[in-house]
């Protein structure tokens, strides 16, 4: 009955195919709602800013999970009169659960403020009884968390379908229930009144059966075939081990061994119809283990390419605790059938060893010969689009002489074609250059050029667009950015953020800084050059045309000539609509550089005789005029390069930048001499060494690649959301003294949200188990200070004493400020052992400084954390896991007590940092 239930609603909510959500697993039959509550007490709602974190209006009065509800009214500045009361509100019939006050104006209240006075907050919370203690797995949609007695689990936010359930130990008897509904215009639309209506859903299961292991058919990723063959061999299959223990034992002092509950993966099994087994190899560097409670999607590969279409997956595993082999069933598989000249899809390894996919339209005519290869158009999606879809895939036009590429953001929100994003459309070219699908007789007519793209996109593919037009310009043949925002802070403005009104301004630079790397308005001079066509409906109410025009007036600015970057404004139309990036207007914008007699050899863009190189992170800045910035004098503050072309020679003029390179480019084979600041140096680029640095004396040479096992350089800068820029560990302590459960707990927090943000897995290791030689394949989360996890102290011994220091009260120091109340918790970048990758530190004085600190991870495009950050008992939130008793009235950006960038030498800098 409840299987059944499992795939209506798996098909009702999602729009998915009736595969059942587990397999392997006896789900325990649960009445209409199940455990979900029927009413729930409310108040709400308050205002909240765009991606605030740290903000709670109610912890000044004691707390919602502590306030009693009653007749009392509570300040609210979106309200008539300026107060919110307590409600009561029912489960609707179809599950979900919104409010919807009434003594509200909101279209007054958006005359003045625009769409940001939307974003709001709202309370809600209920009890529920478990009859049976045990084991269930609980996901609730459309909102950022939600809390079950004393521990809060991540929410599926964007109302993901692929797997968004938490694994959680519920004793029998009562429990409590704490929402925070968050409105979220970009997620929810304007639609007026703005209401967010969050659903929840509870599944037992029996954890006897299968070891407690739950497959997810849904969220399998396969390639496809053509011809009789496999087009790619790489797929994914996903599982958790949802055996977790009662939160409240996190409490007690009882031994366990570390890997108490684990399961390891053996293999895949995988046959045919006939029961004929296919060759499949599981994709590891070190093997995969899953902690409980852990999300994995197991990479593999097919060891043939022809093979059936229908397959039988089997995944083998063995539980650690019993030395038991088992399996699990995923069920039958269908592999889609492609015919050359179709769209079709590639599959292919990601940086962080996680099957990815992309689709790809192949050009029609021959377009590589021995001079030249194929150029790429890379279309981008917009928020929330499933790049698979028709409807997507038929927005491009097949092009004559290029290849179409619409590659993934991870996930159809992704990170804003950000940070993974960005490194899976790259990973997504890698494959593309090898030509999977294409006909042996077409291999040599239809090479790819991946350095010659063209950026197109939609939405917030249109601000992808925007995006890599301004930090990767030399590899742009053109640009179609279509309805593309400039920044999210001007998408959804940020100036309501409530925690503004206790911070420092200059503690709001730092923090803002994080995340202004990615403001295109900022990196306008990078496209100066470009040949630029942007598009916008005149009507579009969702990004209105006003952010194309800024970036028109910018570039046209930059390039000192009002005409050289066009606007195309549809009159009456809005943000979509049919032939925006494939009618007349754009495809004759693209012929111009894709047919060769418009532009023989594909040829890229001359440089300007003039032209600014800018950037605020060299990690996530490419070259430009075959010029890169490597290093900032002061991180995180604007870095520019003038240069004027006089004939063979360039003039450089630099501000903030302490090291540059000159990249291989055929665009400068003229120059025979430049200078920089004043000093003359012969010679062509070509020539030129690896590095130039400006030192005490002046511009010199750096003749070789020392300095990065000295300093920061591009693969080592921040912020800390580059950690997930890399395939990462999270490493546990092994100390008897440490709370493994609550360190478990943290790193299942962290596996969850990378799996439901970005699709990803990552391995858990023991602080003991990791040496130099794994750190220097992986990014590291080190959960746990100098006293808990050995593998921090020996960073603190080796290295990372000058960033932070750890002190014997379980305290940490940044420069000369010490932080050593009760509820701290801090988190930092710190350099690897071998200095070629990143090590983020999660400390906590204790378990609620822990928590605060693992919550503080940004595990979406927006939220502001740079490369360290202390947090302590004035900053807390319901959507990040703690309201109630525990702490005093929490104040968002005014209740950071450090935070800042490190300078190159890893060392605190209060030109870019700030401490209290």
């Amino acid at each position: 009955m409840l299987l059944w239930a499992l795939q209506v609603w798996c098909k009702n909510t999602f729009g998915r195919s009736q595969i059942p959500l587990f397999s392997n697993t006896t789900p325990q039959p649960i009445p209409e709602l199940g455990l979900f509550p029927r009413e729930w007490e409310v108040l709400g709602p308050f205002a909240h800013g765009s991606r605030e974190t740290g903000v709670d209006p109610l912890s000044f009065y004691g707390g919602f999970e502590s306030l009693v509800y009653s007749q009392d009214r509570f300040p609210s500045e979106l309200a008539d009169g300026g107060f919110v009361e307590w409600q009561k509100v029912q489960t609707n019939p179809d599950g979900t659960v919104g409010l919807t006050p009434t003594n509200i104006r909101w279209e007054f209240n958006m005359r003045p403020f625009g769409w940001t006075i939307l974003h709001h907050l709202s309370y809600f919370r209920s009890v529920f009884t478990v009859q049976q203690a045990g084991v269930y797995l609980v996901q609730f949609d459309n909102v950022l968390s939600f809390k079950i007695d004393n521990y809060a689990h991540v929410g599926n936010v964007y109302g993901y379908s692929h797997c968004a359930q938490i694994a959680i130990y519920l004793e029998e008897g009562e429990h409590k229930i704490f929402v925070a509904a968050q409105m979220d215009v970009r997620i929810f639309g304007d639609k007026l009144p703005p209401t967010v209506y969050f659903k929840g859903v509870f599944h037992s299961i029996n954890a006897s059966e299968s070891f407690g292991v739950v497959a997810y058919p849904q969220d399998t990723i396969l390639p496809e075939m053509m011809d009789g063959k496999l087009i790619t061999n790489f797929g994914s299959l996903t599982i958790k081990n949802a055996v977790v223990e009662s939160l409240e034992n996190y409490k007690q002092p009882k031994t366990m061994g570390f890997e108490s509950g684990w399961k390891l993966v053996e293999g895949i099994v995988a046959k045919d119809k006939e029961g004929n087994q296919i060759p499949v190899e599981v994709l590891s560097l070190n093997g995969i283990k899953l902690a409980p409670g852990q999300v994995y999607p197991i990479p593999f590969e097919f060891g043939q390419e022809q093979i059936s279409p229908e397959i039988q997956f089997l995944i083998q595993l063995r539980d650690i605790d019993s030395d038991t082999l088992f399996s699990v069933d995923l069920g039958l598989q269908t592999l889609k059938t492609r015919k050359w000249g179709e769209a079709y899809k590639i599959t292919h390894l990601g940086y962080d060893y996680s099957i990815q996919y992309s689709m790809v339209k192949a050009p029609k005519m021959v377009c590589a010969s021995e001079e030249t290869k194929c150029p790429v158009v890379v279309a981008l999606h917009g928020a929330g689009v499933d790049v698979s879809s028709e409807f997507w895939i038929s927005a491009v036009n097949q092009q004559d002489f290029a290849w179409v590429l619409f590659p993934t953001g991870r996930t159809p929100w992704g990170f804003d074609w950000h940070g993974p994003s960005y490194r899976n459309v790259e990973s997504s070219l890698d494959a593309l250059r090898l030509m999977p699908g294409v006909p042996d007789i077409w291999k040599s007519s239809a090479e790819p050029d991946i350095t010659k793209l063209i950026y197109m996109g939609h939405s917030n593919g249109g601000q992808g667009a925007w995006w890599f037009a301004s930090h990767y310009p030399d590899r742009a043949l053109a640009a179609l950015p279509a309805a593309g925002y400039m920044k999210i802070q001007m998408y959804i403005p940020f100036y309501m953020h409530i925690g503004d009104s206790f911070a420092d301004p200059v503690m709001r630079g730092i923090l803002e800084a994080s995340i202004s790397e990615n403001d295109v308005d900022l990196y306008a001079s990078n496209m100066a050059g470009i040949p630029i066509l942007a598009r916008s409906g005149s009507d579009d109410t969702n990004v209105p045309p006003l952010h194309g025009r800024r970036l028109i007036r910018l570039i046209n600015e930059w390039n000192n000539d009002p005409k050289t970057v066009s606007f195309v404004e549809d009159k009456g139309k809005g943000h979509w609509y049919d032939g925006v990036l494939a009618d007349e207007t754009a495809q004759s914008f693209l012929d111009r550089h894709l047919q060769p007699e418009n532009n023989p050899g594909f040829r890229l863009p001359q440089f300007p005789d003039q032209f600014t190189i800018s950037t605020l992170n060299p990690a996530s800045t490419g070259s430009k005029g075959g010029i890169r910035i490597l290093q900032l004098e002061v991180a995180f503050r604007l870095g520019i390069i003038h240069v004027e072309r006089r004939k063979n020679r360039l003039i450089l003029r630099t501000t903030n930048v302490r090291r540059f390179g000159f990249v291989q480019d055929e665009r400068l084979k003229d120059i025979t001499s430049w200078e920089i600041d004043g000093k003359a140096f012969d010679g062509s680029p070509a020539q030129a060494g690896p590095s130039y640095l400006n030192a005490q004396s002046g511009w010199e040479i750096a003749a070789d690649l020392l300095w990065i096992s000295r300093e920061r350089h591009p693969s080592t800068y921040g912020p800390i959301s580059a950690v997930f820029t890399q395939p990462f560990l999270i490493v546990l302590p092994s100390s008897p003294n440490s709370n493994l459960r609550l360190y478990r707990h943290c790193a299942q927090h962290i596996l969850d949200s990378w799996y439901l943000f970005a699709k990803g897995g990552a391995q858990i290791v023991r602080d003991v188990d990791l040496h130099d030689g794994m750190a220097a394949r992986y990014n590291l989360i080190v959960l746990g200070g100098s006293l808990d996890n050995y593998y921090t102290l020996r960073r603190s011994q080796g290295g990372a004493a000058t960033l932070v220091r750890f002190l014997g009260s379980g305290g940490v120091q940044i420069g000369n400020q010490k932080y050593e109340s009760p509820g701290t918790g801090s988190l930092f970048l710190a350099p690897s052992a071998t200095r070629t990758r990143l090590c983020l530190i999660v400390h906590g004085i204790d378990e609620l400084g822990l928590l605060r600190a693992v919550w503080s991870i940004p595990f979406r495009s927006g939220l502001q954390v740079p490369d360290y950050m202390v947090v302590g008992n004035q900053y807390g939130d319901p959507a990040t896991g703690w309201t109630g008793e525990h702490r005093k009235s929490t104040l968002g950006a005014g209740g950071v007590l450090a935070a800042g960038f490190w300078n190159n030498t890893w060392e605190f800098d209060d030109r870019s940092g700030y401490v209290k």
